[in-house]
């Protein structure tokens, strides 16, 4: 029985889910407050005051299937059900059957909205809730959307509002993938996962895992971690991760010979989906190929080699013009492939005729780039593999998380050769993934928790409210699940310092750290991180918490804040900007909240830059200890927090240029160094500066 319901779960088949709606069920109980109260639907189907998978959950299921009578109830009643005839339960499903729409399709069905509340009532969440289980047409298909709408059903007491009186199940939060590859006979390393509850708080101590040491030394094949928690109230949750054993390490290919492609683009690889140049027969910019004529320098095309089938052949044919071909990623944008560090770059080359010397790179958004790297010559008419060690290409300033091009290559002399192209792979090595260069921790010896004191802790529940989503920075890594990491140096809009790379947000002692630091780094003299959940975790109206400790210092400005999901195609200030909060560095007694719109073609803001915001007394700071920055955000009112005080209302009136405000937007934290607001460091600063994050948490209104 239970297997059939893991099956179920994961979405196997039709025959499992028959086997679950047939068979009878065990009563395992997942309670929630109860006083059913009349006229109002919950998910407490036979009104015993608790919702459990095994009992409502299995009578929803059976309901959608179409049972009735005893098919519809045997097993699958609770202790003390009050509800218990078939008839009863029938009708009481069916005049609420528009209720259990949960995907918001316009339908009700049992291997959508049937499984969504199933799965929902196991415990799981992100992924493992809506693989699946989510209509073609569904209005609602995010994990955050679906289970908003579940938890509008779990109000037993019929209020309208989740209270305290209805005890929610932990939600379990997978650090990292929930499906990972390893090589036969390499050690796996569990990221683990997180656990928060909205009555106890963390309970990430008190979870169990199992499954690991089936890993160990594992045949090639798929194995289970499963990771499970019970609450003081005695829910249960549990969610899992997917281990594949395979039989050799990874890699991923970006060019590869094919005897079925009819154009070059069919010897690419995902995500690598552009073959392009850039050419300074035309200014250096990137072009495409249509016979030379946007490229006078580069041109390539499809050749036929003998023991190969079809590969990629490039003509620089301008004698001393600087032009090099690129394989780049396609508008899914820049990769991770921090998991190839210690690897190789492999490619094989042959020199047709012309140079036989050959020069590449690796860029990772520019001007973020390996560098040029001088290749052994090749001879002439001879396929010739090179190996370049990625910790090679790291050391030489590329950064992993952010790569755009598998490869960059062109003639050495800029002479007129043609050369062909195979085989172009990136490949993990067998010893793992880093090395000391491009690294997430910073050297041991640098790291100084400046923040000693506690500070103020924030409530983990609020009435009225549900937690959406959170990060309590527990893992080793900052989940790229829901974060970017931005690779740029464009000052940021503001005439800013500062290079933003990857190696500068890593995560420490339960804490996010953002770390400026004074170095000089691809024609910056400062570096620093901004991270984002631009197109992972998006959000329209709600309360945000922040627990954090701020950097000091003249020209320090670190912010967090958000920016409109739409700011990629309309651009700033149309999308909308509200900053949770910001600081000056030499003014670390006061914090400030922002709001940025675009009015009547205008840049507008309120309040004005360097008024109001919320200065501490006494000669306390925002750096020497811990303080919560709220926003609460209504569709008619922003509010400002620091320490559950309010000190900053903005009302969103029916102005049109104020309709920013009722879209979704993300979240941006980073520290800034210099630009027009702050100015620039001077000898009084002091680097490198680090915000520490120690939690953001998400939560959104329960309505009827």
């Amino acid at each position: 029985m239970l297997e059939a319901v893991f099956l179920v779960l994961n979405g196997v088949s039709m025959k499992h889910i028959l086997k679950l709606v047939l068979c009878g069920a065990l009563v395992w109980m997942n309670p929630v407050a109860a006083n059913d109260a009349a006229g109002v639907f919950t998910l407490d189907v036979d009104d015993n005051g608790e919702v459990a998978p095994l009992t409502d959950g299995l009578l929803i299921l059976r309901h959608l299937f179409g049972f009735s009578g005893n098919a519809l109830t045997d097993g699958a009643l609770g202790e003390n059900s009050k509800r218990v005839e078939a008839s009863a339960i029938d009708a009481y499903l069916a005049h609420n059957r528009s209720a259990m729409d949960i995907d918001g399709d316009g339908e009700v069905r049992p291997l959508t909205d049937g499984l969504l509340i199933l799965r929902h009532l196991f415990g799981f969440a992100g992924n493992a809730l809506i693989d699946g289980a989510v209509g073609a047409l569904a209005e609602r298909r995010t994990s955050l959307t679906v289970v908003g709408q579940l938890q509008t059903l779990m109000d037993t007491d019929g209020d309208g509002i989740l209270d305290s009186d209805e005890d929610q199940p932990p939600v379990i939060a997978l650090i990292g993938d929930a499906l990972i590859t390893v090589v036969e006979g390499e050690d796996y390393f569990d990221a683990g996962a997180t656990v928060l509850d909205q009555e106890d708080g963390a309970l990430t101590n008190q979870m169990t895992v199992t499954g690991l040491d089936a890993i160990k030394g594992a045949a090639p094949g798929q194995y289970i971690v499963r990771y499970e928690v019970t609450d003081s109230a005695g829910n249960l949750a549990f969610r899992t991760r997917t281990v594949i054993v395979a039989a050799e390490r990874a890699s991923i290919t970006v060019l590869a010979a094919s005897p079925e492609a009819t154009s070059p683009l069919d010897l690419l690889a995902a995500p690598f989906e552009v073959i392009g140049a850039f050419d300074a027969g035309i200014d250096y910019n990137s072009c495409e190929n249509d016979g030379g004529a946007d490229c006078p320098n580069m041109s390539w095309q499809l050749a036929r080699d003998l023991d190969r089938g079809w590969v990629l052949q490039v003509s620089h044919s301008g004698a001393g013009k600087l032009a090099g071909l690129y394989l780049k990623t396609g508008p899914a944008g820049p990769v991770d492939l921090s998991a190839y560090g210690r690897g190789t770059l492999e490619f094989d080359v042959k020199i047709i005729s012309g140079d036989p010397s050959m020069v590449m790179k690796v860029d990772c958004v520019y001007p973020c780039t390996s560098n040029d790297i001088v290749l052994a010559d090749a001879s002439m008419g001879v396929w010739v593999s090179y190996a370049v060690e990625i910790d090679d290409l790291v050391s030489r300033g590329l950064e992993l998380r952010a790569i755009d091009t598998g490869i960059v290559i062109w003639a050495a002399e800029f002479t007129s050769t043609v050369f062909q192209l195979d085989n172009v792979r990136w490949r993990a090595n067998i010893d793992g993934p880093g090395d000391a260069v491009n690294q997430l921790d910073p050297p041991g010896a640098n790291w100084v928790n400046p923040n000693p004191i506690a500070g103020f802790e924030a409530p983990v529940a609020y009435a009225g409210y549900a937690l959406a989503w959170s990060d309590e920075f527990e893992a080793a890594t900052l989940d790229t699940q829901y974060w970017n990491y931005e690779v740029n140096g464009n000052g940021g809009g503001n005439n800013e310092l500062q290079f933003y790379r990857a190696e500068n947000a890593y995560l420490r002692e339960g804490l996010l750290v953002i770390e400026a630091r004074e170095e000089a780094f691809a024609g910056r003299d400062y570096t620093s991180a901004r991270v984002t959940t631009q197109d992972k975790f998006e959000f329209t109206y709600g309360r945000v918490d922040i627990r954090a400790a701020l950097p000091t210092g003249q020209g320090i400005w670190p912010a967090l804040w958000m920016l409109g999901a739409n700011f990629p195609e309309v651009g700033w200030p149309q999308s909308g900007e509200i900053d949770i909060v910001e600081l000056l560095g030499q003014e670390d007694d006061r914090v400030y909240g922002t709001v940025h719109w675009q009015n009547e073609g205008n840049k507008a803001q309120y309040p004005n830059a360097g008024t109001g915001g919320k200065k501490l007394s006494g000669g306390e700071n925002y750096h020497a200890q811990y303080h919560v920055f709220s926003l609460v955000w209504q569709e008619t009112q922003l509010e400002w927090f620091v320490d559950g005080v309010s000190y900053l209302k903005f009302e969103i009136t029916d102005n049109a240029n104020l309709a920013a405000f009722r879209k979704a937007f993300f979240l941006i934290f980073n520290v800034a160094v210099g630009g027009d607001w702050p100015g620039s460091p001077d000898q009084s600063t002091r680097l490198p500066q680090r915000m520490l994050i120690d939690y953001v948490r998400v939560y959104q209104a329960v309505t009827d």
